[in-house]
């Protein structure tokens, strides 16, 4: 019987125009292959875009296929969208949450769900149309 490890491992999403960065806990328990080519290819310096209440990056050089994807996602979850090669972070509705559904939290196509924002700080509010960031492992 082939037993999975759950693995959990944090990491830093640093905005460096800000000058701030956020904790984001890394969970393989639904898509271990893209938890590990995360890892792999770490550090990454990108930029970061917003759209709604939603940080993406611009295409990473992590490389994975859809596992487990979700087309729909909660508050704070971290995601890799195959689409784009992206990272997401998820603060609240994108543009395609419909009125009245605002507890909905729905990507623009279907994310591998990575892990959750840790951080208390509010970065979203923060965020112009682009600013670089790195992402790091926390020392």
């Amino acid at each position: 019987m082939d037993i999975k490890q759950v693995m959990k491992k944090e990491i830093l999403v640093e905005f460096v125009e800000l000058k701030k960065s956020i904790s984001v806990e890394l969970d393989n328990s639904q898509s271990p292959k893209t938890v590990k080519a995360i890892l792999d290819n770490l550090p990454i310096k990108v930029k970061i875009n917003r759209w709604g209440d939603e940080l993406y990056t611009d295409k990473t050089p992590i490389i994975a296929e859809e596992e487990n994807a979700q087309s729909e996602v909660n508050l704070l979850d971290v995601a890799y969208w195959p689409d784009g090669n992206a990272l997401c972070l998820f603060y609240g509705p994108t543009p395609i949450t419909k009125k009245g559904e605002n507890k909905k939290i729905l990507p623009y196509s279907p994310v591998n769900i990575v892990g959750k924002i840790v951080s208390k700080d509010d970065i979203l509010n923060q965020m112009n149309d682009s600013n670089s960031t790195v992402i790091v492992k926390p020392k």
